[in-house]
Order: structure tokens, then C-alpha cells, then sequence
């Protein structure tokens, strides 16, 4: 994968990002908007998790990759900024990612596919060892929608 202006650590938030907005649904009326989610995902974040959630948000939105009102302010005062989405080429970057851990898994990879192994992932503790298989995938309409189901369960909404 060739994605030249973010770093590794963007990326994985890139990808929590998209995995939250994959489950939001008039079912969680409590959490209609990405912001919320995130915001609800905020309380489970250790101190250091949420300075790099709030930088990379900046970040991937200077970059074009995602839609929020990030700016250095939120940086310095360490608040999430408000996010609408992620972006065309957020969203190319994303599929980039999921073609090569799916081609990975289409391949006969046997077992798990460990996303920290591979990408070396570590912002965020529920995603270091996740593990990503078939059966993971197929429960899922996405990737991402695996993901976010996880994360889900890890919020308990």
C-alpha cells in the first residue's frame, strides 16, 4: 500500500474512524452522528490514546483524508474536534487497505490474520492483536463493519 502523506499511526485512526461509522444506525439513537461515537469512544481511551486520536484527526483532515473542524487549536487544548466523515480519498486509501488484507485472506492464509503483525498497529489497545478471518468477514457486510462491531462490544452499546 503507497499512502505517502500519513503515517502508519493515522492510518489506524483512519480505520477506527471508519469501523465507527460503519455501525452508526437509528437503532443507537444515542449515537446518530460519527461525532458521538467518537465522543463515546473517547471515555474508554487511555490519556496518551486520546492526544494521538485528537492529533491524527488534524492531521488526516489537513491531508484531505477526513472531514472535521480539526484545527492546531484542538491539538493544544487536547479536544476532539467535531467530524462528519471521511473523504474520497479517505475513502480510497480504506479500500486500498481492506483489497490487501482481503487478498491476504483470498490467498489461503490459514487462520488469523493479526492486523498488529502486519501493520504494526499499536494507538490503540482494543486493535493491537486484532484478529481478522473468513468467518470474521463473511458476519459482516465490510471489514470495517467486523471492526466496528468490536469496537462496539468493547463500548457495550
Amino acid at each position: 500500500m503507497d499512502i505517502k502523506d500519513i503515517t502508519k499511526e493515522q492510518l489506524e485512526t483512519l480505520i477506527l474512524i471508519k469501523s465507527l461509522e460503519e455501525f452508526i444506525t437509528d437503532e443507537h439513537e444515542n449515537l446518530s452522528s460519527l461525532s458521538e461515537v467518537i465522543w463515546t469512544l473517547e471515555e474508554s481511551l487511555s490519556d496518551e490514546e486520546h492526544k494521538q486520536l485528537v492529533s491524527d484527526i488534524c492531521k488526516l483532515t489537513e491531508t484531505g483524508y477526513l472531514l472535521s473542524d480539526g484545527t492546531e487549536e484542538h491539538i493544544e487544548i487536547d479536544r476532539i474536534p467535531e467530524v462528519e466523515g471521511i473523504t474520497p480519498k479517505g475513502q480510497s486509501a480504506l479500500n486500498e487497505w481492506e483489497k490487501e488484507i482481503r487478498g491476504s485472506i483470498d490467498k489461503g492464509d490459514k487462520g488469523d490474520i493479526v492486523i498488529n503483525n502486519i501493520y504494526n498497529f499499536k494507538n490503540y489497545n482494543f486493535l493491537c492483536g486484532l484478529k481478522i478471518n473468513q468467518s470474521l468477514i463473511n458476519g459482516s457486510i465490510s471489514l470495517f463493519g467486523a471492526i466496528g462491531n468490536i469496537v462496539k462490544e468493547m463500548l457495550h452499546i
